[in-house]
């Protein structure tokens, strides 16, 4: 009961960037509610932790060894939820008491992303009896649906290249002036700032595919001012 009156306190009066409470549901019964509050008023990830003795089905916010019940921090974005699922396989997942200017999406491994809306209802499967601690992430978007690559302002953006390596060569260079591996299928950064002006040629070696996707791009082109 103390927990709870010092959570109630600890979050009133905060103008929330997001808010969200989730409801997990087992088809044996057995449920678990966790509460995200998301505000630049609270600094790194912190929180109340959940009182894990004999709880069958538990979805839980990681941080660290601790697991919280409650959690709040400044940025959500990539924080982990741990499951721990009973005998049942189907469980369902309802969103409420949602407040904020941003929007939180949970990330179901690389097949799904749930956008944690007021009302929100979504239904899953998970192994029976188990604890998983690398299926479930938070994210400020959701998980793309198409491999894209976008050269802004001197930096490449790849979307859904996971695990692809990526070399850079300056115009008729057999050596590459950069070489990055992209990690994770949400959009990949690789600045370009430090190569020198000219046309490079872009090379993306995809795993499993024997043919890679090249192409010429423009560092730090000159720009002509129109008065």
């Amino acid at each position: 009961m103390l927990l709870g009156v010092a959570a109630t306190i600890n979050v009133m009066a905060v103008d929330y960037t997001a808010k969200a409470t989730l409801l997990l549901e087992a088809t044996s019964g057995e449920s678990c509610e966790i509460n995200l509050y998301q505000s630049n008023s609270y600094a790194a990830l912190s929180g109340y932790d959940m009182y894990m003795d004999g709880r069958k089905v538990a979805l839980y916010v990681m941080n660290g060894a601790d697991k919280l019940q409650i959690a709040q921090a400044k940025d959500f974005t990539d924080v982990k939820l741990g499951l721990k699922t009973d005998a049942s396989t189907s469980y369902t997942l309802t969103v409420s008491e949602v407040e904020g200017s941003e929007t939180l999406y949970l990330w179901d491994g690389t097949t799904t992303s749930y956008a944690l809306t007021e009302g929100a209802v979504y239904n899953f499967t998970a192994a029976a009896s188990a604890t998983d601690e690398a299926r479930f992430v938070i994210k400020k978007a959701p998980l793309p649906t198409a491999q894209a690559i976008c050269f802004n302002y001197n930096k490449l953006e790849l979307t859904m290249y996971d695990g692809a390596t990526v070399e850079v060569f300056a115009d008729g260079a057999a050596t590459a002036s950069l070489t990055d591996v992209v990690a994770g299928i949400a959009t990949y950064e690789i600045d370009l700032n430090t190569l020198a002006s000219g046309k490079y040629k872009v090379v993306v070696t995809i795993p499993g595919i024997a043919t890679p996707e090249e192409y010429i791009i423009d560092v730090k082109p000159a720009v002509t001012v129109v008065p």
